[in-house]
């Protein structure tokens, strides 16, 4: 785990995993693979957070964001991005994020949701006074991952995409929750 000290935005701040991959036989192993995470741009760039400075700091230290997973091809099919993958979760989870997010073009759809991720055009989360939308422009997808056993990747009636309660405290909607017109009613 990298840390950073805090730096005027655009720069990165906080924890920010940087994992490698190397073969364990080899006996100058060269990296096969990377992960690298951080806060996801939306904790920052969304109408919700961009004037909040305490919620965007909140939500970049619950949710971490899967930037880039890379292996290199003649070690694809090996298992090796899916232990990268997994021991950034791990790592994060045991920092206290409690959500994985990333972007990813839809053929790739099957392999995350082997891995406990939903998928969609558009994902929701519900806090106290407001509902966060995430969107990604055509073909994307966002996938969400709870790391924490509070918070939960739901379907809502008439929502556009998954919703994703529990990602603090407070942050949950009742059972009989819906959208209607683009809108929560909780």
């Amino acid at each position: 785990m990298i840390t950073l000290p805090p730096f005027r935005r655009p720069f990165t701040h906080g924890p920010a995993p940087c994992l490698t991959a190397r073969l364990r036989r080899s006996s100058a192993p060269k990296p096969v693979g990377a992960v690298f995470a951080s806060f996801p741009d939306w904790a920052h760039e969304h109408p919700l957070t961009r004037d909040n400075p305490a919620l965007s700091e909140l939500i970049s230290r619950t949710a971490i964001f899967i930037y880039g997973l890379a292996v290199t091809p003649h070690r694809r099919r090996q298992g090796i991005a899916r232990a990268l993958l997994t021991a950034s979760e791990e790592k994060a989870s045991s920092t206290g994020y409690r959500l994985a997010t990333l972007i990813h073009g839809p053929e790739l759809s099957p392999f995350y949701q082997r891995l406990g991720y939903t998928s969609a055009d558009h994902v929701t989360i519900p806090m106290p006074h407001a509902a966060l939308g995430v969107t990604q422009p055509p073909p994307f997808m966002t996938a969400v991952k709870a790391l924490h056993p509070g918070v939960r990747i739901r379907t809502v009636p008439g929502a556009p995409g998954p919703v994703v309660t529990g990602l603090l405290p407070g942050w949950d909607i009742p059972a009989t929750a819906r959208f209607e017109d683009g809108e929560l009613i909780a």
